[in-house]
């Protein structure tokens, strides 16, 4: 299956001019973003041509660059380090690095814009990476009407529209695809007026009623998300008609890096519908989710983090890096509490519930093809008599 590196050799020498923006191209610069370019690409300095500010990047940190970008998926470094030497990407120009971590608020946020050809502006949120805090803030999606990164987003696409003019994307792979979305549907008509389309790569969706809302209704048809076929981050929550779905062989975090969907020289391959896995997935998890009120759910997130907390790890890698007997301990503090240990066990009871149904689901619909393709056969093996019948008696 061909991915974004078999992409670069495709169109790598091609640019825009030449061959259009295209789904793939916008995800590789919503991965620009996720990238630590503190001290390389300034707040409110000077545009910096990528080429540049990647020459930079592996000054300081290595040839590997691992250390910045961890969660951000194994295919990050090498990607963004080709992109950076061919004709497409490398002059495309960066500005407006920003990167808040606020612990008492529970935050992570990080912002960048890429200049593309034509005066077009696009502007890309990071998503969730390797902080505990971000996937913190990740679940408060599922209780809140907003999270402050959320504001964030809108505060920094009202501010940096004013530095240029024209049209501009505003998209993000994982929690930087939601906000997006948010930042562009509670914009100010004057500036949703300039925005061209809104991507989310397989970013989690909200809260049913953010759906009716005026601000979601006057740009919808704008909105562009995409996720994998075994997404489960993209279907976490509500999410609206009209996804499109990649075609991609890999599963849990390989399967949310879209360095591994399947690619063409078109953009990203599109496929008819979600996997099973990912189908019982989203249907346990939104059915045990219902059952919780607001509360609810503030409390088992706040239990579940106290516990996470409690280990001293600050990241997703130290979590997963101690000891087999510190993992175990944690475990067991996890099922201790009550909160945790019921929602626990009521996704995998309701896993267990939906993957039955969906098998038996799977079952019927086969049958319903078999016997189908039986009475096609029938019928015409009846004609075929038929007409061997007519042409003896003839």
């Amino acid at each position: 299956m061909n991915k974004m590196m078999d992409y670069l050799k495709w169109r790598g020498d091609i640019p825009f001019s030449v061959s259009a923006i295209n789904d793939a191209d916008l995800f590789l610069m919503s991965k620009i973003g996720a990238i630590d370019w503190t001290d390389i690409i300034d707040r409110d300095g000077a545009p910096v041509p990528f080429f540049y500010a990647a020459e930079q990047y592996f000054m300081r940190y290595g040839q590997d660059g691992a250390e910045t970008v961890k969660l951000a998926g194994i295919n990050l470094i090498p990607v963004m380090k080709a992109a950076s030497q061919c004709e497409r990407f490398r002059n495309l120009w960066l500005s407006g690095f920003i990167n808040i971590v606020e612990e008492r608020k529970t935050e992570q946020f990080s912002a960048l814009v890429v200049d593309l050809p034509d005066d077009l502006h696009f502007i890309t949120f990071r998503g969730t990476d390797d902080n505990i805090l971000a996937w913190k803030e990740n679940f408060y999606l599922s209780c809140s009407d907003y999270v402050s990164a959320q504001r964030d987003a809108l505060s920094y696409l009202r501010y940096r529209s004013t530095l240029f003019d024209g049209p501009m994307i505003i998209g993000g792979h994982s929690k930087g695809g939601n906000l997006a979305i948010y930042a562009a549907c509670t914009a100010e008509e004057t500036l949703k007026n300039r925005i061209q389309a809104v991507y989310s790569f397989d970013g989690p969706g909200f809260r049913a009623s953010y759906y009716d809302t005026p601000g979601y209704k006057s740009i919808k048809d704008r909105i562009h998300k995409i996720i994998p076929k075994n997404s489960l981050v993209g279907t976490l929550l509500d999410n609206p008609k009209g996804i499109v779905t990649v075609n991609s062989e890999d599963f849990g975090i390989n399967g949310h890096d879209g360095f591994n969907w399947e690619t063409s020289a078109d953009g990203f391959v599109k496929c008819t519908s979600l996997s099973k896995s990912s189908r019982v997935f989203d249907t346990s998890i939104d059915s045990v989710l219902s059952s919780m009120d607001i509360d609810s759910r503030r409390e088992f997130i706040d239990s579940l983090f106290d516990i996470l907390d409690s280990s001293g790890a600050t990241t997703v890698t130290e979590l997963t890096g101690k000891g087999r007997k510190a993992m175990l301990s944690l475990g067991f503090d996890l099922l201790r509490d009550d909160e945790t240990k019921q929602f626990i066990t009521s996704v995998i009871r309701q896993i267990a519930k939906d993957y039955v149904a969906e098998t038996q689901r799977t079952l019927r619909e086969e049958n319903r093809r078999i016997r189908k393709e039986r009475d096609a056969k029938r019928q015409a093996k009846a004609l075929r008599d038929k007409i061997d019948k007519e042409k003896d008696q003839s």
